[in-house]
């Protein structure tokens, strides 16, 4: 008897460590679990070519070492790109998609069942002698030995100000699918809330044919701009001496910002970071100014940042998670900031917004809404006095993460809004990202990887992080040697 795999998720995560499974031996049948056609999760299963992947095609691979694959997928059909290119997330959608059914054939053919049942993962309890029950929300029940959590963002986080008008026909709740979006009157005035990459996307759909655009965000800032998110040809950043950081330390922020710039410093044979980045305070103007200095190849910060991801993510994940969201709390400028840059020609279409008129960023969120009395539309009531008229408001404020609770008779809830997870607690997640049992505290055979794995992995919405992730589990089944009776399944898969 083998192992019997159950993967709750089919975006990119999930199809990650089905590559990554069908390496291992011993396993006899996986089953993928996700309303969704696999591969075309929410962050790459867009079809409008102006959207790209904010991370270069060098570290957007399914693979986290040697050659990307996504180059070498794209070259082989044609594709004239560079590791160091920013591609639209279309691409990866088929990339993946294009790998799944790829591995599929392979695992088949030596001998694994596969299946993809399309529904939703509500829940994992335990199984008939052993293992576990994957419940979905159709109804079925799926025995495992080992179940791999690979759910996406597919939660918005809708801000308290407009909460109470969701399902208004003028109000968005994500800017994703775009098509509506595009919908919208040509002449149309959009709020769109937020400032960082969702909301980018919504601004750049939106302002194609010249609707007038205006962000707020409580920071009011938009992200910095890169031409390339790369692994460094060579290493930037002292390992030694970034492992013997301690969370605990008084001098812990200071240590860890000296390291930062000297491995900015090297990244850029010394230039100094003040240079690398702009003081305007107009919005507009920094933007401009960020834009003309990534194109001019004086941004050399952008070279230690693919590092800097690993090393967090490596150094925070055996923290207490308090210590954690701590100590990257007052790192949240620098993570949304320069880790989550945006791509040198989205700030050009940006910068073009902001040229002929048609984008403007408020500095704060407005102080109310309200639909509009005499027609379609709101008003919005802003702090310095002025109520402006809007046609449509769009919530891009990013996603919840997954949250997992348990209950008392030992079910994992597979939540993904916080909000309607207050039943049960926060399961224990192990460092090598297992969930832990209730009751002895030993790590059982769930894992969580991708945005899931946010109580142990600090940096979580890229997909190298899935795909290291998805290459450990994989050589910890490889030392495994679990088996339960074949599975069975209660319902009929898609």
């Amino acid at each position: 008897m083998g192992k019997h795999a159950v993967i709750v998720g089919g975006g990119a995560s999930g199809v990650t460590m089905f590559t990554a499974l069908a390496t291992a031996p011993g396993i006899s049948s996986i089953t993928v679990v996700d309303p969704n056609p696999i591969g075309l999760g929410t962050a790459f299963g867009t079809t409008d070519p102006l959207l790209l992947c904010n991370t270069s095609v060098d570290v957007t691979s399914l693979r986290p070492g040697g050659e990307s694959d996504l180059l070498a997928y794209l070259a082989a059909r044609g594709w004239p790109v560079h590791r160091d290119h920013f591609v639209p997330r279309y691409l990866v959608g088929q990339y993946c998609r294009e790998r799944y059914l790829t591995y599929r054939r392979i695992v088949e053919q030596s001998g694994v069942r596969v299946r993809h049942h399309r529904a939703r993962g509500t829940a994992v309890g335990p199984g008939e002698g052993g293992g576990h029950t994957v419940v979905l929300d159709d109804g079925s029940r799926l025995a495992a030995t080992d179940v791999f959590l690979c759910l996406g963002l597919d939660q918005p986080v809708v801000p308290e100000l407009v909460r109470r008008h969701l399902g208004h026909p003028d109000l968005s709740s994500s800017p994703y699918p775009v098509r509506r979006l595009r919908e919208l009157p040509r002449t149309a005035r959009v709020l769109v809330l937020g400032s960082k990459l969702a909301a980018i996307d919504a601004t750049l759909v939106l302002g194609r044919p010249g609707r007038h655009v205006v962000l707020a965000s409580p920071s009011g800032r938009l992200p910095a701009v890169r031409t390339r998110l790369s692994r460094p040809a060579r290493p930037v950043l002292d390992p030694v001496s970034w492992r013997r950081l301690a969370p605990n330390s008084p001098d812990f922020d200071l240590a860890a910002a000296r390291l930062v710039v000297s491995a900015v410093g090297r990244a850029g044979a010394g230039a100094a970071l003040r240079t690398q980045t702009s003081g305007a305070a107009a919005p507009a103007d920094r933007l401009a100014e960020e834009l003309r200095l990534a194109e001019s190849g004086q941004v050399p910060w952008q070279d230690a940042i693919a590092e800097i991801i690993e090393a967090i993510n490596d150094s925070t994940s055996a923290w207490p998670v308090r210590t954690r969201t701590a100590i990257l709390g007052r790192y949240r400028t620098l993570i949304s900031r320069y880790i989550s840059s945006i791509p040198a020609r989205n700030a050009r279409l940006l910068l073009d917004q902001f040229t002929r008129g048609t984008l403007a960023i408020a500095p704060g969120l407005p102080e109310a809404v309200t639909p509009a009395e005499d027609g379609p539309g709101w008003l919005v009531h802003w702090a310095d006095g002025r109520t402006e008229r809007m046609d449509h408001i769009v919530c891009a404020a990013g996603y919840h993460k997954p949250t997992l609770r348990r209950l008392p008779d030992g079910t994992l809830l597979l939540h993904s809004d916080p909000a309607s997870a207050s039943a049960g607690a926060e399961p224990e997640i192990s460092a090598d990202l297992r969930v832990c049992d209730p009751h002895t505290g030993e790590p059982e055979r769930i894992w969580v990887l991708g945005a899931a794995s946010h109580p142990r992995a600090a940096i979580v919405n890229y997909l190298n992080t899935a795909a290291r992730q998805a290459a450990d589990v994989a050589g910890e089944l490889l030392r495994a040697g679990y088996q339960v009776p074949a599975p069975t399944v209660t319902g009929r898969p898609a």
